[in-house]
């Protein structure tokens, strides 16, 4: 099937603490299962444009991290390890009893965790921007990084969360900015609710026994936490890394193309076992 005919599909899984919204392409149920987490407050859609370039290789399932996106809100005080389990309730439910994990920034480190959790489960984990932060720069965002946006009479929090996404990003068009603004309403005033649970969790020392997991590192020289991407290396030394020059912390939708090319070849060399090439430091344009 062309991928040009492959349409995106809008669903529901209904999970022990609500509805579990999430984007996905038909494809062959012989392949094997992507659980694609995305980073916060935004949603899966920052995928769309990528699902059906991956639907030949593998079932990619984009979901809404809870409290995001179109999934239900969850308690404040959830942690890593609460976000992590839904991969496995959706790989449970969907009968897969070994996956594929992605996952990108707050969501790399939801998706780190899953493997870890369950890491005979894991047929291949990529990592997209993760966030490796000291434990200065923890308690420093912990503080006063994110905070609530409370509704206003005038409307002022809307210009808020836009002043905020232009300043994160200034290169940023007018029609992205907008679908980042719904993405931050969608997850409520207090949109950081999941960034706290990662400046709550001790990366480092979780991954002290560096895991021998099949695991590829994404970096772009234009995203917002590329400087972190040495540390992610440093980390997990056995680890693939892959730099993109130029690519931003969206290089998934701008570049789809090219960030297919990435996956399905780390996803086919995890099929095959033909991993031993890959292993070390890579670049691409």
């Amino acid at each position: 099937m062309s991928t040009a005919a492959v349409s995106v599909v809008k669903a529901y899984m209904a999970m022990p603490w609500g509805q579990l919204h999430y984007r996905t392409v038909p494809s062959d149920p012989a392949l094997p299962l992507l659980i694609m987490l995305h980073q916060s407050p935004l949603s899966s859609r920052n995928y769309e444009s990528l699902l059906p370039l991956l639907s030949e290789h593998c079932r990619p399932v984009a979901l809404d991290t809870p409290g995001y996106g179109g999934s239900s809100a969850v308690p404040e005080q959830w942690e890593v390890a609460d976000y992590a389990k839904v991969v496995w309730d959706i790989a449970d439910t969907m009968g897969a009893d070994r996956v594929l994990v992605f996952g990108r920034a707050t969501g790399a480190v939801f998706a780190l965790e899953a493997a870890l959790t369950q890491p005979q489960r894991v047929l291949g984990l990529v990592l997209h921007g993760l966030p490796v932060y000291t434990d200065a720069e923890r308690a420093d965002r912990m503080r006063s990084f994110a905070p609530p946006f409370p509704a206003a009479a005038d409307g002022a929090h809307l210009l808020g969360i836009w002043n905020r996404i232009k300043g994160e990003y200034p290169w940023i068009d007018p029609e992205l900015a907008t679908h980042f603004t719904h993405d931050f309403l969608s997850a409520g005033s207090d949109f950081a609710r999941s960034y706290r649970a990662i400046w709550r969790y001790d990366l480092p020392q979780r991954v002290l026994d560096d895991p021998s997991l099949a695991m590829l590192l994404l970096g772009g020289g234009a995203d917002r936490i590329g400087y972190m991407h040495p540390r992610a290396v440093a980390l997990l030394p056995r680890a693939q890394a892959l730099w993109l020059d130029g690519a931003t912390d969206f290089v998934a939708e701008q570049q789809p193309a090219l960030f297919a090319n990435c996956l399905t070849a780390f996803i086919e060399s995890c099929l095959t076992g033909d991993l031993g090439s890959g292993r070390g430091n890579a670049r691409t344009s």
